[in-house]
């Protein structure tokens, strides 16, 4: 008999995927002022192979086969580039700032599905669209005089993770959860590898634990969104994903000293009830969710 219900379940690895999010934010910072977030990458990215070496090892080689060798490096691509530009974001707005700015990526996914998948476009798509682009609107406030280059950043770091969710999309029609993780920690390793040499400080015995702790918080964002979309509906679950918000915010306040500014929660609302309801019409619809 099952301890809780799928839905709790699935709840709760969405709060899980969220805090280690939020986690992997702490750590950037932590680590920042001593390393470099390119080399921080690739450090994470090493870290992550070493989780999945057991996995490779009970499995096998044919586990980690593929054809489609040249769509993993597209994605992979997308996907290093999106870590560089979240990385940096970290270090140039408020933790606040960061979370609700990459609320944004479902809606370029709904953009980038049409334009590149051929998806069709209708009103509840454009007022998706138009909702997500105000809410940006009010949380950069490019008329006021704190807007600065660090948003551009984060939001251009959900775009390129949008980019490559739009060739995961492709690539799950004949590839598991864990050969796309597989080929993830591998690719990014080489992409980062040069630009870390680079950079490269080698770590101090004191520093192993946050690296280690970045490489499992990254690690553990992707296994508990993959669980909890299996457990409940993303419509059931995707909500959870907004606990982002406050608990960035209060971690912002008590250890950086971080101001939390309303048009914040307002923008970061909008953008997230957009997405949310787009997940919700492609459930309704069997059109897929956003994952």
């Amino acid at each position: 008999m099952a301890i809780v219900s799928k839905r709790i379940e699935g709840a709760l690895f969405m709060i899980g995927a969220a805090s280690s999010l939020v986690a992997m934010a702490l750590l950037v910072r932590l680590l920042t002022p001593d390393y470099h977030v390119l080399e921080l990458i690739f450090l994470r990215s090493v870290v992550n192979l070493c989780l999945m070496a057991p996995w490779i090892l009970r499995q096998g080689s044919a586990a980690i086969r593929t054809e489609r060798l040249a769509l993993h490096g597209l994605r992979n691509g997308l996907l290093y580039t999106g870590n560089v530009a979240w990385f940096f974001g970290v270090t140039m707005v408020t933790l606040a700032e960061l979370s609700a700015l990459q609320f944004t990526m479902p809606i370029f996914v709904v953009i980038m599905a049409v334009l590149v998948l051929g998806e069709r476009v209708d009103l509840a798509r454009i007022l998706v669209v138009a909702a997500g682009f105000a809410g940006t609107l009010i949380i950069v406030r490019p008329a006021g005089l704190g807007f600065g280059i660090g948003p551009l950043v984060v939001l251009a770091a959900a775009f390129f993770y949008a980019s490559a969710f739009i060739a995961t999309k492709r690539l799950s029609s004949s590839e598991s959860g864990n050969v796309v993780v597989f080929y993830m920690s591998v690719f990014v390793l080489v992409f980062s590898a040069i630009p870390a040499a680079f950079v490269w400080r080698t770590p101090g015995l004191a520093d192993l634990p946050p690296i280690a702790g970045l490489g499992v918080a990254g690690y553990a964002v992707h296994y508990c969104v993959t669980r909890a979309m299996a457990a409940a509906d993303a419509s059931f679950v995707v909500p959870f994903d907004f606990l982002r918000l406050p608990l960035s915010a209060g971690l912002g306040i008590v250890l950086f000293g971080e101001a939390f500014e309303a048009p914040i929660l307002i923008g970061a609302a909008i953008i997230f009830a957009a997405a949310w309801y787009n997940t919700w019409r492609e459930e309704r619809r069997g059109g897929g969710l956003i994952r």
